[in-house]
């Protein structure tokens, strides 16, 4: 009879293997969902957005040039400020579905 952990060996290889992967690119928003993220997103945020360019194109608030979150802590908080500041009442599911559609769409932070 072999030992325990000479058995236990290649169970736990592939338990790493099939694990590692999805572990280490995990969204930051694993319980959101990107297409209700957008259903929040578009009424609450994109006129407001809007209304900080004079071509009236908020989605720049993302880019590079503009965005304020670097990690997706920060970008809760800049989710969570702007859910307080719009009087929006996002619970931690909808805060999850915006993170998710903001991750997904322009941030893509791991």
């Amino acid at each position: 009879m072999k030992p325990a952990h000479l058995t236990l060996g290649p169970i736990l290889f592939f338990v790493a293997v099939a694990i590692g992967p999805q572990s280490a690119s995990a969204n930051p928003f694993p319980k959101g969902n990107a297409v209700s993220g957008k259903k929040l997103h578009d009424p609450r945020c994109v006129s407001c957005h809007n209304s900080m360019f004079p071509d009236k194109d908020g989605s720049q608030l993302y880019s590079d040039l503009f965005r304020k979150a670097d990690s997706a802590v920060k970008l809760r908080g800049m989710i969570e400020f702007c859910n307080s500041r719009t009087n929006s009442g996002w619970f931690e599911e909808e805060i999850q579905h915006v993170g998710r559609y903001l991750n997904d769409t322009y941030y893509k932070f791991k």
